[in-house]
């Protein structure tokens, strides 16, 4: 609904985190224009952009900049040109990361090394009928082994009522969801399932953080990595961005 109301108001727009504010302590004409085009909604964060006089204003993942009159609202991604840095996919990934940090692990098919702790852990929203899904879940047991715990979030990408749909519901609804996750992949039947599930919850969490394509890797960092990544490499990649994190602190 939110990213309805923003189109039709003509929104969309990002920027950097530089002062965070309180959406309190914006000026009162940018807050007085934000609750006239999403009356609705609080904004999670309000800060002042790198260009005087212009602000950033972040619902989730979408973030737009809007002027401190609230008179302008400007579309499209802010770039450091001396730096060439595209400053908005750092605001979209702290929001991606703050979502991700929320998901909870009941909510997720699980899939851990077996004996030791996981190093990493990774949310992969995957559809059933997906042919590089199946093939990253034929290799669970690569990923388990690299020290990477999978948490599955289904996202049939047929959407709602779909054949693959009702295929995630019938695998959620299993006595046992990972090994029916399993057989459903593998193109083995599931019996039918009814019962209270996420699938919905999961397809607008997918949507939130932008998955495009499944399968889709979310970490807590907030980083989005598209499509299938062999254990190895995956690996590499969560231990450099683990390495970089830690370099920051």
């Amino acid at each position: 609904m939110l990213k309805k109301m923003l189109l039709l108001a003509v929104l969309l727009v990002v920027a950097p985190v530089s002062q965070l504010m309180a959406a309190d302590e914006a000026p009162s004409a940018l807050k007085s224009a934000l609750e006239q085009l999403i009356p609705d909604e609080k904004p999670d964060r309000v800060s002042p952009s790198p260009i005087k006089g212009l602000y950033e204003v972040a619902y989730g993942t979408t973030i737009f900049y809007i002027s401190g009159d609230g008179k302008y609202i400007l579309q499209g991604d802010l770039i450091d040109v001396a730096d060439r840095k595209n400053l908005t996919s750092f605001t979209r990934r702290a929001a991606r990361g703050d979502i991700a940090k929320g998901i909870k692990k009941e909510n997720t098919i699980v899939f851990a090394p077996k004996g030791k702790p996981a190093d990493h852990v990774v949310y992969v929203f995957t559809d059933i009928d997906c042919p590089y899904c199946r093939k990253l879940h034929n290799e669970i047991g690569d990923y388990n082994d690299a020290g990477i715990e999978v948490r599955y979030l289904l996202f049939p990408r047929a959407g709602v009522n779909s054949p693959s749909y009702q295929k995630a519901v019938d695998v959620w609804c299993a006595k046992d969801r990972a090994d029916a996750l399993t057989q459903s992949k593998a193109g083995q039947p599931v019996p039918k399932g009814s019962c209270k599930n996420p699938v919905k919850e999961h397809l607008a969490l997918g949507e939130e953080v932008g998955v495009s394509g499944t399968p889709a890797i979310l970490l807590e960092t907030g980083d989005l990595i598209p499509g299938y990544r062999p254990a190895a490499d995956l690996r590499k990649i969560l231990d450099g961005i683990a390495a970089h994190e830690a370099a920051g602190k």
